[in-house]
């Protein structure tokens, strides 16, 4: 690799590292950002919600600005408005500014649902699946690294939001990388030499319903991960947990996700993703159903971590098989996916607090079981609806 391919390949980790603990962020110091702010939870968490909704109503445009100005820039233009986000959400104490420079924060992240699949499939191309799974377990070691940093300074009594300016450090690098590095490249010509597709083509056979089941699928997994965020704490304090072991839980079920995310690396070298698309998915239901059936605290652990392991890289796959149907146009692909995942982010708080308000807490894993199913099935439609080889649509297209 040389060392074009390598500045990409870093690049592209970093803006999965800095994405994952932006996101997290809010929620990571939602009780400081209330007092801060001197609001109720009700109105800070809106925060959160104009994040989601900076990337979700951004990322297609974001992925169309690739194709049209290229990748690199389109990432300084993300990077630089992750760091209005982390430089300026609490320097200026105003909320209804918060609530802007949150939303400049999920227009940045869009920026990795575009970009970062591109320079990837440029840098990658012997291991492109495996590279967005190392991308994915990176993205959760950030979700990790904010939590932590802010715990410490808490621990030591320090101002929540030097936490902030710690991370700081991230884009600072990257653009020092960008600025003193050689990265100019004739996109047209040198990433698409005779027309090679940057990855290996996967042909549908009907287009619209292959992306539609994309979608759905997309927006249910997200569903999923967030259904289980969102309550694992709350419902470990049901099973009579204290408040640290109900956390320690949510923490083993992460793990999971980054352990399994790095594990699919080489394992998606040798299996078509849309089979681990599949068997993850199946696996993550008995685990958790299992989970529910025995109700037992220590089995709760145990298969959380297991549920994690085998759902923690989906989101890598369904970018990687997205990207692959669409593989003319890589960095719109992986903007649809990131509208679809941005799309559930802010829908599935709103639902599962509604069910969990009439139901309780339990529903919630209940919820995240129909999400699973739902995927499991789109997962079938995707794979009766695609094929390797093109030879594959020109039959099913003549019979």
């Amino acid at each position: 690799m040389n060392k074009k391919y390598k500045t990409f390949s870093f690049l592209a980790f970093a803006m999965y590292f800095l994405t994952g603990a932006a996101c997290i962020l809010i929620g990571s110091s939602l009780p400081q950002l209330v007092k801060m702010y001197n609001l109720g939870l009700q109105s800070v968490v809106l925060l959160g919600s104009a994040f989601a909704l900076g990337r979700v109503t951004t990322v297609y445009l974001t992925g169309r600005l690739v194709e049209k100005f290229g990748p690199i820039k389109v990432l300084v233009i993300g990077v630089l408005l992750i760091s209005v986000f982390l430089g300026g959400i609490t320097s200026i104490r105003n909320f209804y500014f918060g609530l802007f420079v949150a939303y400049c924060g999920g227009v940045g992240m869009g920026a990795q649902d575009a970009v970062c699949p591109v320079l990837l499939s440029f840098s990658t191309k012997k291991n492109y699946s495996g590279a967005l799974s190392a991308g994915q377990a990176l993205f959760g070691m950030g979700t990790f690294a904010t939590p932590f940093i802010i715990g410490i300074l808490l621990h030591y009594k320090l101002e929540f939001n030097y936490a902030y300016y710690i991370l700081l450090i991230i884009p600072i690098v990257m653009l020092c990388t960008i600025a003193f590095s050689n990265l100019k490249v004739n996109w047209a010509k040198e990433v698409h030499p005779d027309n090679t597709p940057l990855v290996k083509p996967l042909y549908e056979k009907n287009m619209i319903l292959a992306y539609i089941v994309l979608a759905v699928i997309c927006a249910s997994y997200s569903a999923t991960v967030n259904s289980l965020n969102l309550y694992i704490s709350t419902f470990g304090e049901t099973l009579g947990l204290t408040q640290s072991n109900s956390a320690f839980m949510l923490t083993i079920y992460n793990t999971g996700c980054v352990i399994g995310s790095l594990f699919f690396i080489k394992v998606l070298e040798h299996i078509k993703e849309i089979k681990i698309l599949l068997f993850n998915n199946i696996l993550a239901f008995v685990a958790i159903f299992f989970a529910l059936v025995i109700n037992k605290v220590g089995f709760y652990f145990v298969l959380l971590f297991v549920a994690g392991f085998f759902l923690g890289v989906l989101f890598s796959v369904i970018v990687a098989i997205a990207t692959r149907i669409g593989y003319k146009r890589i960095s719109v692909a992986g903007s649809l996916v990131g509208t679809a995942s941005g799309g559930s982010d802010i829908l599935t708080p709103i639902v599962t607090g509604q069910l969990v308000a009439m139901f309780g807490i339990g529903v919630s894993f209940k919820f995240t079981l129909i999400m699973i199913i739902i995927s499991i099935i789109g997962v079938v439609i995707l794979d009766i609806n695609t094929t390797e080889t093109k030879e594959g649509v020109d039959y099913a297209t003549s019979k």
